[in-house]
């Protein structure tokens, strides 16, 4: 899964016809507005929302293009999810799956680790989330995501991994896990090994990744370490 941005980076850093192609299939998300084109035109069409009530009113203002198949709700502290949103995060899932079916629209659930509070020192931030009920939101969802990012390529995202997709499986089997990777998690310069590695402990688990290539504050994202780390998926 990737934001429409993330591909234009990459296309621009020169990525290869050969790697545009290997991304361009229909299994991979690509979340693009109503207003723009798709980067890929044979990948599925997504659009990404941080809030129940921005779906339900781009529902009713038909701001959803006819092609998109999934919307993603990412509820999280940091992406202004209102208050109300926030606290009952588990409730607004099941509302935002309940309202997507019935638009025949797949739901993918990316509730943000901060809905469990700050980050604990140890960093097991994943069970902190678990322990608060959190993965409940994959009981509604056609996709859980796990925003495990922070820890990606230690053995803490590895096992994260192996945990949510036993609990998912026990949760709703039909549903499909996606872990969450980065360029820059928080700021931090990640390296295309690092993304390596936790696709290599980690692919056995889940169904496939959000690869995320996020801007920094001064607008620079580091698209060259999603082509180094694409290409040495697609080899």
């Amino acid at each position: 899964m990737l934001l429409d941005h993330a591909v234009l980076d990459m296309q621009a850093a020169g990525a290869s016809r050969k790697l545009m192609d290997f991304m361009d299939q229909p299994q991979n998300l690509v979340s693009t507005p109503l207003a723009r084109h798709k980067p890929l035109s044979r990948a599925t069409r997504i659009q990404v929302f941080s809030s129940y009530a921005s779906i339900a009113k781009a529902l009713a203002k038909h701001h959803i293009a006819a092609d998109t198949q999934a919307v993603v709700y990412d509820n999280e502290r940091s992406t202004g999810t209102p208050a109300a949103e926030l606290a009952d995060p588990v409730r607004y899932c099941q509302l935002t799956a309940t309202l997507l079916h019935q638009h025949g629209l797949k739901y993918i659930a990316s509730p943000g680790f901060d809905l469990s509070g700050p980050r604990p020192a140890n960093g097991e931030w994943f069970q902190q989330f678990a322990e608060a009920g959190l993965m409940n939101c994959g009981r509604y969802a056609d996709y859980l995501d796990i925003q495990d990012q922070l820890e990606q390529g230690t053995s803490i995202y590895a096992g994260d991994a192996k945990a949510a997709a036993g609990l998912l499986r026990h949760i709703n089997p039909r549903a499909k896990l996606l872990m969450g990777l980065s360029t820059s998690p928080s700021g931090r310069l990640a390296t295309a090994g690092r993304l390596w590695r936790a696709y290599q402990d980690t692919s056995r688990y889940v169904t496939g990744y959000w690869l995320n290539v996020p801007h920094n504050v001064s607008g620079h994202s580091h698209p060259s370490v999603a082509l180094q780390f694409l290409q040495k998926v697609a080899a």
